[in-house]
């Protein structure tokens, strides 16, 4: 195989830092499902924790940047797949062996084991630096994790652990004609001068000159998974100039040990770019200014119907206040 692209981890130069009093205004998938999940959270993610990191901040600034930083097991399980899976295109782009599943489940663990360690011990420094200290939301909120939930948790490892090592995305990856295209690589695209943010785990071309788009869950099969990768097809029609029936997308959820395989036509992708456009249609009436991306005030990004979720939120403590009193 060959390789025309980058893959995304530890490429990247770091562009000369500009302060803006307010952030930029893109569009992504996650940023899709944040807004449709509660408009509070969407304001605290993309706008009230803007600037929080600066030793000026405001109180609620800096306590809704922390707030942000949080992370919780199943994420954290997430991140460590996919660095294995990140460590395995590097072998496989080497011509190196590729490690077992026992390999790949300890390094999982491993890395969670350390998330875990700096969450119990290291939260004085997480409330001074929370862009230094891995926490985890269950640590710092002070949930206790059942002995269900770690059951769940370890056998989801070595779910997962054995299904990356099988997926037959390496046969294909190693193929005479295969050409690398990214991986976990950042990259936008724009729609009505709108970037828009696309980062599928794994993107290749075939020697015939089909596409292959393969995006590996650790979790359930959930519907807003093919809306996430049929993005990533229009990116990459959009992007590489690729026509849509040439684009495969590949979902392997790696604990259910199955996989879905979705291929398009012009319509799908239109119908794609129609979504995202009412979507940005509905950001953008919370702003009093789209051009410099200000969001109306807080008031304006009312609660969640779906009380019973708030605790699980990452945004829960700048919110307990306002919800015991709703409640009273």
């Amino acid at each position: 195989m060959t390789w025309l692209g980058l893959c995304g981890k530890g490429v990247c130069k770091m562009a000369d830092y500009v302060r803006r009093e307010y952030p930029q205004w893109s569009w992504s998938f996650s940023r899709q499902q944040t807004l449709t999940s509660c408009l509070r959270r969407y304001y605290y993610n993309y706008y009230g924790s803007h600037n929080g990191w600066e030793s000026g901040a405001t109180a609620e600034a800096a306590l809704a940047y922390r707030l942000k930083k949080l992370s919780n097991l199943y994420l954290v399980l997430g991140d460590a797949l996919h660095k294995s899976a990140y460590y395995m295109v590097e072998r496989v782009l080497a011509g190196k062996v590729l490690p077992g599943a026992d390999f790949v489940e300890e390094e999982i663990r491993r890395q969670l084991r350390k998330v875990w360690k700096s969450s119990r011990d290291d939260r004085d420094l997480f409330l001074r630096r929370p862009n230094r200290v891995d926490m985890l939301q269950e640590f710092y909120y002070q949930m206790e994790v059942s002995e269900e939930t770690l059951a769940k948790i370890n056998e989801r490892i070595k779910q997962v652990s054995r299904a990356i090592v099988a997926s037959t995305v390496w046969g294909e990856l190693g193929a005479r004609g295969v050409e690398l295209i990214s991986c976990e690589q950042f990259d936008t695209f724009t729609i009505d001068g709108t970037p828009v943010f696309a980062v599928p785990d794994l993107l290749y071309r075939s020697s015939e000159g089909s596409w292959t788009i393969v995006d590996w869950k650790t979790g359930d099969e959930v519907g807003d998974n093919q809306d996430q990768v049929a993005l990533y097809a229009l990116y990459v029609q959009n992007k590489h100039k690729v026509p849509a029936e040439k684009i495969i997308a590949r979902l392997e959820y790696l604990s259910l040990q199955t996989q879905r395989q979705l291929t398009f036509t012009p319509e799908d992708l239109m119908v794609v770019e129609e979504k995202a456009r009412a979507s940005m249609k509905k950001m953008r009436d919370l702003l009093i200014d789209p051009a410099e991306n200000i969001p109306k005030s807080k008031k304006a990004f009312v609660l969640t119907d779906s009380r019973g979720l708030c605790p699980w939120c990452n945004f829960y403590e700048l919110c307990k206040g306002e919800l015991e009193r709703s409640v009273s």
